[in-house]
């Protein structure tokens, strides 16, 4: 109890005494927020957007045919330890405060701006998130039947609602894990329900878990001569954020995106970054976990960077034999691929 306490008591400081900075991130309208939704465990940080009905016209056949064959252009998302695949024009996490209608994957919104945006019925969604009772707002007459992924059970709900939609949920009891879908083609909600699979490494090869360890081991041949190689072939990035240590997403940068981050990496300052003033950000027992990971390669193998930013002691950047610090911008040039809100304290600002 005394660490669920001082967690709160963190938080509060580090969001309201030191003006901490949220950066919003969205693939069409620059931000969403975190509202109640199927798929996602009710918060009372924010009112739920308004929804159109669900109740179906007709109940989705017991036996459904063939699927189509498979589009052109699809790709992968991934968060909480399972990836699905959807249309590769979708936006990522265009949902909540001023959300466009255009289509989107919503996983890992992280910190959002709160404001209510109803979701209109021309709004195409395939969301990963958590389960919770009342979740899943399914007609009684939508057909269900018990799957498996990979050995573990789910459940798949299927129907039209009076919105002219095609919903579709896959639940992982289990994982605590609800796959909700929601779109004008009812191939389209079967494909994205189809393709669902866990994953303990993503398509991008993070970790579906943070790893325990307090430094990531130095595996590449230039760790203690230089953070980052120089000429990367691709640099994953791995975010499990202030919480909980499920990945909660991912992305991967190669070419020029790589080499410049690498760039960055390198000419960051030597040493860890100076810990907050505890006037103004609660300082914690022990240091925070990184918040994300980044795993660098190149011809000559492979490393592992460790980011910490959230926090208000052990901050910075650690390869397994050198640290370096972080700054408002760098922390912007990983995150920003991700499309996924994040904070730090102020100070990182001018860094």
């Amino acid at each position: 109890m005394a660490e669920r306490s001082w967690n709160d008591e963190a938080a509060t400081a580090r969001r309201g005494l030191a003006a901490a900075l949220i950066a919003l991130a969205s693939a069409a309208c620059g931000a969403s927020p975190a509202p109640e939704r199927p798929g996602q465990a009710p918060s009372s940080a924010a009112p739920a957007p308004a929804r159109p009905g669900q109740a179906p016209s007709s109940a989705a056949p017991a036996t459904p045919p063939p699927p189509p064959a498979a589009p052109a252009a699809w790709r992968q998302e991934s968060s909480l330890g399972v990836q699905i695949s959807v249309p590769a024009h979708w936006a990522v996490n265009d949902y909540g405060c001023g959300m466009s209608d255009r289509p989107t994957a919503v996983r890992g919104q992280g910190a959002q701006r709160q404001c209510l945006t109803p979701e209109k019925p021309t709004k195409e969604v395939a969301e990963i998130g958590l389960d919770a009772p009342g979740a899943v707002g399914a007609d009684p007459a939508f057909a269900r039947r018990e799957v498996s992924l990979g050995g573990v059970s789910a459940e798949r709900i299927e129907g039209r609602g009076t919105d002219g939609r095609y919903f579709g949920w896959l639940r992982i009891p289990s994982r605590k894990i609800l796959i909700s879908v929601r779109t004008h083609d009812p191939e389209v909600t079967r494909r994205i329900l189809d393709s669902a699979q866990l994953a303990t490494v993503d398509h991008n090869g993070c970790p579906d878990r943070r790893p325990p360890s307090r430094r990531p081991e130095a595996t590449h041949p230039s760790a203690p001569s230089a953070l980052s190689p120089a000429s990367p072939t691709s640099i994953a990035v791995c975010y499990y954020g202030e919480h909980g240590d499920a990945l909660q997403s991912s992305a991967r940068l190669t070419g020029a995106e790589a080499a410049a981050l690498a760039a960055v990496l390198n000419q960051a300052p030597a040493g860890p970054n100076p810990d907050a003033d505890p006037k103004m950000c609660l300082h914690p027992p022990a240091p925070p976990p990184a918040d994300a990971l980044l795993i660098v390669e190149d011809a000559a193998g492979r490393g592992t960077i460790y980011v910490s930013f959230s926090g208000c002691v052990g901050r910075g950047l650690d390869n397994g034999a050198r640290r370096a610090q972080v700054g408002a911008s760098l922390i912007k040039m990983v995150m920003d691929p991700l499309h996924t809100g994040y904070a730090f304290h102020g100070d990182l600002n001018g860094r």
